[in-house]
């Protein structure tokens, strides 16, 4: 399966994932070299939303207030260092029947001594203003939840690489019995490319911008000793012209991608806790324009199967590792079609009620930029990371963290690998408020 539930820059994805402190998630950016300040915040709630990259369901914590916790117990199988209950330091939110709302704001201040992510550097200040909310139900079964965030960038020198993105997430699950339930999410959203990224055009004054739209919908049985899911998603993104250094405007109209997908799962538990699964999926990529001057077209078929081992999140070492093979064809006969093996997974270690490690892998195909030529028709990207998160107080947080990430372009001999490195404190001041700071280093 492809990058249908990820950002459209794979490694701002991945980065996101891992290295930026928030309450509940954790999110990065890319950068060659950066100091960040992460300032001040209203303090979120960890909301859990179905995704379909790669189906793995880790642990998802309570999306709403939970009775206080018997000091040393876990609240909910699977509970972390990050995702534990503090009653004295969560956010109690408000109530409007059924639901609780979760306002939350987030100020930034950084120092990322190379915004362009070129070989001769360009340091600037960079203030982040995030304001965002969860709107989380708080049914007897069933749920729904709705999510979003506005994060504004300012840069004190160069005030033309502003930016101003946002999102905004429907979700919800829906119990037919105890163990089955239908589940679905649609979200529209208006980002950027980072600079550094393989399908960021060179010469640009600002980055290049896109506006994106979601939507996934699956059933899953659960809670037998057989399992098995199906799911479907679409994911149409539309980018926009981008100014050119010198005035003018690179259209790219070319890259916009609509991409279909489908996924099957079965699984058997043959001892308990442990199942064994067998994962099918295809994701179809079309571009609906092309480059102006050609008729070539990067459409294509992926299709990844997978072999899997899933530990149920009640024991200190729980997620899921697979392997398989995965695949692309491109309709258009002179491009070049890939066959790699698959491996990856989710795994997160318990390894004292302090610490956490998590570790993840990841293999999928990531479409090329047509209007620029050093991509090739795409490329696999290949990604290894591990984070710790470790208590030292109540209410201090420590993290460390790095990522490995190999890009093999399709049609050229290029390869990047990129490395990553992230250490990181959070102070929780009160249920409100929390003071923090992070110092990662981004080579590719």
């Amino acid at each position: 399966m492809a990058d249908i539930g990820t950002p459209r820059d794979p490694f701002l994805a991945e980065m996101n994932r891992m290295f930026r402190l928030r309450i509940g998630s954790r999110k990065r950016g890319r950068r060659l070299a950066a100091l960040g300040l992460l300032v001040a915040g209203l303090l979120p709630i960890g909301a859990a939303a179905q995704t379909t990259e790669p189906l793995l369901p880790g642990a998802t914590p309570p999306t709403g207030p939970q009775a206080p916790a018997v000091p040393g117990q876990p609240t909910f199988p699977g509970e972390t260092v990050t995702t534990r209950a503090r009653p004295e330091y969560d956010p109690i939110g408000l109530r409007f029947g059924d639901f609780f709302w979760f306002p939350r704001a987030e100020l930034d201040q950084a120092y990322n001594s190379n915004i362009f992510a070129t070989p001769k550097p360009t340091y600037d200040l960079v203030t982040t203003l995030q304001p965002g909310f969860d709107l989380l139900s708080s049914f007897p079964r069933n749920e729904l939840g709705v999510h979003g965030s506005a994060p504004l960038q300012f840069f004190w020198d160069h005030p033309a690489q502003n930016t101003q993105d946002g999102y905004l997430n429907v979700d919800g699950r829906y119990d037919v019995t105890a163990g089955s339930s239908l589940y679905g999410n649609a979200s529209v959203a208006h980002s950027h490319l980072a600079y550094g990224s393989p399908n960021t055009p060179g010469g640009i004054a600002q980055p290049l911008t896109y506006n994106e739209a979601r939507a996934r919908a699956g059933y899953s049985q659960g809670g037998r000793r057989i399992t098995y899911s199906a799911e479907f998603g679409v994911d149409a993104t539309q980018f926009n012209s981008v100014p050119l250094v010198g005035g003018a405007t690179l259209a790219q109209s070319s890259s916009n991608t609509i991409i279909s997908e489908a996924a099957l799962r079965a699984g058997y538990e043959f001892i308990p806790d442990y199942t064994a699964y067998i994962r099918a999926a295809g994701d179809f990529y079309a571009y609906p324009h092309t480059f102006p001057g050609s008729t070539t077209r990067n459409n294509s078929e992926v299709y990844r199967t997978n072999l899997g081992l899933q530990i149920a999140p009640r024991h200190l070492l729980y997620g899921e590792v697979y392997v398989g093979f995965l695949t692309q064809n491109f309709v258009e006969a002179g491009l070049p079609s890939t066959f790699a093996p698959d491996l990856g997974g989710h795994l997160t270690w318990n390894i004292t009620p302090l610490t956490t490690l998590t570790f993840n892998g990841l293999r999928t195909f990531i479409p090329a930029n047509p209007t620029i030529g050093v991509t090739g028709a795409g490329y696999l990207q290949s990604v290894f990371s591990v984070n710790a998160d470790h208590e030292l107080l109540r209410n201090v947080l420590l993290n460390l963290g790095g990522s490995i990430e190999n890009d093999s372009f399709q049609g050229t001999s290029r390869t990047d690998n990129v490395f990553a490195i992230v250490a990181g404190v959070r102070y929780l001041l009160n249920r409100n408020l929390f003071l923090g700071g992070n110092y990662y280093v981004v080579r590719r």
